[in-house]
């Protein structure tokens, strides 16, 4: 279920840059409510990102994510954190099935994922 679109491309206009690029905010409601049940302030993280971007160099187009599992590290609620975990592999499929690549994973504070 799409929640929220937010087109930054649109406003990046008015700056003088003229990316495409659009940040969706995405949820299955019964998802959320596993991490819910245990912690609301997984709702800080839950419905889920994720951004659609061209690449103006190369004008890849790119779908990025932040993994759920990495984002609810904080709590350090291990039944969030087991919630979280499936989420990431559906979230996965989901980027696998709508880009056709393969995900290359970026690790820094925290794990996010992009596909071209």
């Amino acid at each position: 279920m799409r929640f929220f679109t937010a087109d930054h491309g649109a406003w990046r206009t008015r700056v003088g840059l003229n990316p495409r690029a659009r940040m969706y905010t995405i949820c299955n409601p019964l998802i959320a409510r596993t991490m819910l049940e245990h912690d609301l302030a997984a709702g800080l993280n839950v419905p889920v990102r994720l951004m659609i971007c061209e690449e103006p160099a190369s004008r890849t187009t790119r779908l990025t994510y932040d993994l759920p599992s990495s984002l609810m590290s904080g709590l350090k609620n291990r039944k969030v954190a087991a919630a979280a975990e499936k989420l990431d592999a559906k979230l996965i499929a989901l980027a696998v099935h709508a880009t056709g690549a393969e995900a290359e994973m970026a690790s820094t504070d925290y794990q996010r994922s992009t596909l071209n």
